[in-house]
C-alpha cells in the first residue's frame, strides 16, 4: 500500500533567493481492501516541512527524524516551521477477527525523483527515521517494523521520517513538488 508526501518548493522569481515552503499531503492509495479481509495501510499524518530559507546557487537543509535542523549553503528565514514527516502503519484484521496477534511489516521508501522546473532543481535524500535500528535509511532499503500484542480489530504504529533537501537555482522561480512514497506489506502474522 503506498502513501505519499509532497514537499513543495516556492521560488520568488523577482529576487535572487529561494523561498521554500514544504507542506505535504497524501494521495489516495490504490483500491481499498474489503472490510472483511486483512489489510495494511500507510497513513501520512504530518507533513515533512523544511520551513523557509533562501539559497544563492545551491544548498541543502536536513530535518532529522527528531526535528533537528542543519543547513548547508542556505540562509534561514522566519516563516513556516520545520518538522519531520509522521506516518502510521495501520493493520486491519478484517471484520470479526479479534484474536491477539503480533504483526510483522516491511516498509520501503522509494527513490524520489529529481524535479526540475523554471531553472530550479530539487531532490530529497539521506532519509532518517526514529524506528529502532533504522536511524539512517537508504531508498529501497527494507525496514522491518512490528506491531506487538494487537488485540483489537485495528492496530497501528507511528514513526517519523526526516531527510535532506538539495536545491539548486540557476534562474527563475517556481513551485516544485517532490513526492515521497512509502510501500508497506505484511510479512508475518503470529498468534500470541
Amino acid at each position: 500500500m503506498l502513501a505519499g508526501m509532497f514537499p513543495r518548493l516556492r521560488i520568488l522569481p523577482a529576487l535572487p533567493l529561494i523561498l521554500l515552503m514544504v507542506p505535504t499531503g497524501s494521495y489516495p492509495a490504490t483500491a481499498q481492501p474489503r472490510s472483511d479481509e486483512p489489510s495494511v495501510r500507510v497513513i501520512p499524518n504530518r507533513e515533512l516541512s523544511f520551513g523557509t530559507f533562501m539559497v544563492f546557487g545551491s544548498g541543502s537543509r536536513t530535518i532529522s527524524a527528531r526535528g533537528a535542523v542543519s543547513d548547508q549553503g542556505v540562509v534561514a528565514l522566519e516563516g513556516a516551521r520545520t518538522r519531520p514527516a509522521r506516518f502510521t502503519i495501520l493493520y486491519d484484521k478484517g471484520r470479526g477477527k479479534n484474536d491477539a496477534i503480533d504483526v510483522s511489516v516491511e516498509i520501503v521508501i522509494s527513490t524520489p525523483s529529481i524535479v526540475r522546473e523554471n531553472g530550479v532543481s530539487a531532490h530529497l535524500s539521506a532519509f532518517q527515521t526514529d524506528l529502532p535500528g533504522y536511524g539512517r535509511v537508504s531508498t529501497g532499503q527494507v525496514l522491518k517494523l512490528r506491531i506487538d500484542n494487537c488485540r483489537s480489530r485495528r492496530c497501528s504504529r507511528s514513526f517519523n521520517v526526516g531527510g535532506q533537501l538539495h536545491v539548486t537555482r540557476q534562474f527563475g522561480g517556481s513551485n516544485i513538488v517532490v513526492p515521497i512514497e512509502l510501500d508497506a506489506r505484511v510479512v508475518a502474522v503470529d498468534p500470541i
